[in-house]
């Protein structure tokens, strides 16, 4: 029920007494890596798809009111301000001073850019339909990049951490639908989570043709050498830490905001055929 597509995007660490990242630390490494940035895409990303949502299960399609809802459930000051918690929770004791000195450098402010243009390039339909036939024509000319981009998804295990976030999210949009009262969504929680694990594969599919589709259009750009030595940091322990806490950090977000949409679904859904 959602686009996840984390990747290690986010981050900032800062060598102090104990090892200990601080306030400080979260707050320049969000204005570094242009966290606001990656925000509003997302909720533009959400947006979209819940235009999409709303045509599919709203008897009026994407209303006013709906369009209200949406905007007032992708609120992206409090989606700022929930994942910066989450992700300064997660890393507080970790040193990442490795992970700072990466996105701080010229390499490293170049792959956010990249990252950052790429996933907004993709709110246009026609351009995420062409970056899957390019990764579908990488495939088939079984081309070097695709090992490289591999190596780079598995070393942040990135399908199975997305996965389990869009399972988690797709679960908690039937907990909302119950909870708001939809016609027809009267199900036990085992009955949710049977249909949500039927989901799997599928979902493991989507997720790793989009990661392939987006970071081989992102890093394009990227010789061989420079991917390399990102992927190395972020196998580092700073790297790993960063990864984890954007998970932590965003996974809860996009929980809610699935709770919120299915709720919202219910009751316009419920007026609607009154």
């Amino acid at each position: 029920m959602r686009k996840t597509a984390l990747t290690a995007l986010f981050v900032l660490g800062f060598a102090v007494p104990g090892y200990a990242a601080t306030q400080q630390d979260v707050d320049r490494l969000f204005q570094a890596m242009r966290v606001e940035d990656v925000v509003d895409i997302m909720r533009q990303e959400g947006m979209n798809y819940a235009g999409t949502l709303a045509e599919e299960m709203l008897p009026d399609g994407a209303t006013k009111r709906w369009e209200a809802a949406v905007g007032r459930i992708y609120d992206t000051e409090s989606m700022r301000k929930g994942l910066e918690s989450r992700f300064a929770e997660s890393v507080a004791d970790e040193d990442l001073s490795e992970v700072i000195d990466f996105f701080e450098s010229d390499l490293g402010k170049r792959v956010v850019d990249l990252e950052i243009s790429a996933r907004e390039a993709l709110l246009d339909p026609a351009i995420e339909d062409a970056s899957r036939d390019n990764f579908e024509r990488m495939v088939e000319n079984a081309d070097e990049r695709l090992e490289q981009v591999g190596e780079y998804i598995d070393a942040n295990d990135l399908v199975e951490a997305n996965v389990a976030g869009a399972l988690n999210s797709n679960f908690a949009f039937l907990q909302g639908l119950a909870d708001g009262g939809a016609r027809g969504a009267e199900m036990s929680e085992e009955e949710m989570l049977a249909t949500i694990w039927q989901q799997e594969e599928d979902v493991r599919t989507e997720t790793r043709v989009w990661l392939y589709s987006y970071l081989l259009m992102a890093y394009a750009p990227l010789d061989e050498s420079d991917l390399d030595r990102y992927i190395e940091m972020t196998r580092s322990q700073a790297g790993r830490a960063m990864n984890r806490g954007l998970f932590d950090g965003f996974d809860p977000m996009f929980t809610a905001i699935s709770s919120a949409l299915g709720q919202e679904i219910a009751r316009i859904g419920s007026d609607q055929e009154l």
